[in-house]
Parts: C-alpha cells; sequence; structure tokens
C-alpha cells in the first residue's frame, strides 16, 4: 500500500465514490486521499483507489467527551487495520448529550473547561491505544459564545496536546469561521494556538448559507484568503506532513475538484516538510 512521502508535502482531498474515475486519472493532482465513510461493497473503484492512493482515516469513531463503547474502539481499530492511515483523526465535537436524549450537530465544540477537557484526554488515550496509530485532533468552529467556557480555545488545545501528545489537524475554514464570528483577524484569532504541533491542515470553500444567513463551509475551491492562512500556518508547523482538500460531498463536481486541487498545489508547491 502507498505511504505519505517522509521528505515533502503531501497534497491530497477526500475520497468522493462518485469522482473516484476523475480521481483515478489525475494522480498528478492527488497525492493521497481521506476517507470520510467506508466504501459501499459494490464501489468497484475502492480496489484501485487503495492501490494507489495513501489512505487517511477520517471517519466519525466516537464523541470523545464521553466514554467511547466496546463496538466503537472495535469498529475504529477494523477500520485503521484495513486504510493502515499513519495517523488517525476525530474531532474536538459534541453531537449528542452526556445521556444520548438530545442529537446535535457537527458544528457544536465542546466546553472549554476544566472537565472536558479531561474528558477529552483521557478518551482520546483510550483510541489512541485501540487504534495503535497516532492520533490528529481536528478544531471546530464554534457559531456562538458560550458563557460557560472557563479558558479560549487556544488553551484548551495548548493544554491537550501537552497533557496526550497528539498532533494537531488544524481546519483552515473553521479557524476563519471562528475569527469571522468574532470579528476579529483570522491570523491573530490563531496566534497562541499550538501551530507546532500542526500534523495536517485541511482547506475548503466558503459560501455564503441562507440558513444561516451568513458564511459557512461549501464544497467549492477554497479562495485566496484561506489560502494564504493555510500557507500561514504551514510557516510555523514543523511536523507539518500533509494539506487535504476537505470536499466530501454528492454535489461537488469534478470540475469543482479539479480547481481546487491546482489551487492548493499552486499555493504549496515549494513547500518541504521540516523534520521536527
Amino acid at each position: 500500500m502507498p505511504a505519505i512521502p517522509p521528505d515533502r508535502l503531501s497534497i491530497g482531498t477526500f475520497y468522493n465514490p462518485h469522482l473516484a474515475p476523475f480521481t483515478l486519472e489525475h494522480p498528478e493532482l492527488i497525492d493521497h486521499l481521506a476517507i470520510a465513510d467506508p466504501p459501499d461493497a459494490d464501489d468497484e473503484f475502492f480496489p484501485l483507489i487503495q492501490q494507489q492512493y495513501p489512505l487517511l482515516l477520517h471517519d466519525y469513531l466516537g464523541q470523545l467527551s464521553d466514554p467511547l463503547s466496546k463496538f466503537a474502539l472495535d469498529r475504529a481499530r477494523r477500520l485503521q487495520e484495513r486504510y493502515r492511515s499513519p495517523w488517525v483523526a476525530e474531532h474536538f465535537q459534541c453531537l449528542h448529550t452526556q445521556d444520548h436524549a438530545r442529537s446535535l450537530d457537527y458544528v457544536f465544540p465542546p466546553l472549554y473547561t476544566e472537565e472536558f477537557l479531561s474528558r477529552f484526554c483521557e478518551n482520546a488515550a483510550v483510541l489512541r491505544d485501540a487504534v495503535q496509530a497516532p492520533l490528529v485532533m481536528e478544531n471546530i468552529p464554534g457559531f456562538f459564545s458560550v458563557k460557560h467556557a472557563q479558558m479560549s480555545e487556544a488553551e484548551f488545545l495548548c493544554r491537550f496536546f501537552d497533557k496526550t501528545g497528539c498532533g494537531f489537524l488544524i481546519d483552515i475554514p473553521h479557524i476563519w469561521l471562528a475569527a469571522h464570528q468574532r470579528d476579529v483577524d483570522a491570523r491573530q484569532y490563531i496566534e497562541d494556538f499550538p501551530l507546532r504541533e500542526v500534523v495536517e491542515i485541511h482547506v475548503a470553500g466558503i459560501e455564503y448559507d441562507c440558513d444561516l444567513d451568513a458564511p459557512w463551509i461549501a464544497p467549492t475551491p477554497p479562495n485566496d484568503d484561506i489560502l494564504r492562512l493555510a500557507q500561514s500556518v504551514a510557516e510555523r508547523a514543523p511536523k507539518l506532513r500533509a494539506v487535504t482538500v476537505d470536499v466530501f460531498s454528492p454535489t461537488v463536481t469534478a470540475q469543482q475538484l479539479e480547481e481546487s486541487m491546482r489551487r492548493t498545489r499552486a499555493a504549496f508547491e515549494s513547500a518541504v516538510v521540516v523534520a521536527s
């Protein structure tokens, strides 16, 4: 199975099954693929995809604010055995309440409190031990402020990575959205983030969302603001190994994916992995 090269930045995207033929025909654009959902049993292209590209496990494995069930840990282990991902990704997200009586949504980060920090540290270690691979954690944008926070997002992230030794998967559109909602400059917003722990960067498009009446992530090419912010992070990330175009949608077209990859590659074409 192909591996992500240790001496250069890998630039890839998510596996979109309906674009599998395009993906297989453009290895000059795509170095790796992140896998959000297991491929269907009748996906005739996936065996070729797995032969051609390194795969990054980026499925929903569990809500790390709560203990993971045996089923969740076994599933994560099986997925990692199948993909042999160089690192496994999960999010700082809360999808459901602690009693599982209410479902939330992808946009909810944890409360930045001592209790939630302890929970995430403990459960991240359990997940990492189960998959027997490095774990990277992705930041989630807060669409509104929560008064119960005991620390900033930056402090929460710094303390989490210091305690666990996990890697940081920094989602640049999430950063841009969080800064936009607070009406601050995105570079200023991440000034105290633990960028030295960044292993992977996500970039994506941002468009106006009618339901939110605000900008939100879209399956469109990343704009110049997103790419410039990603470049500024890369300059401060000695552990950086990969940049991933985060577009996983049945509506994305081959033309949109091609433009996304070309824009991203152009922004990082001279980047070289710096040994930490």
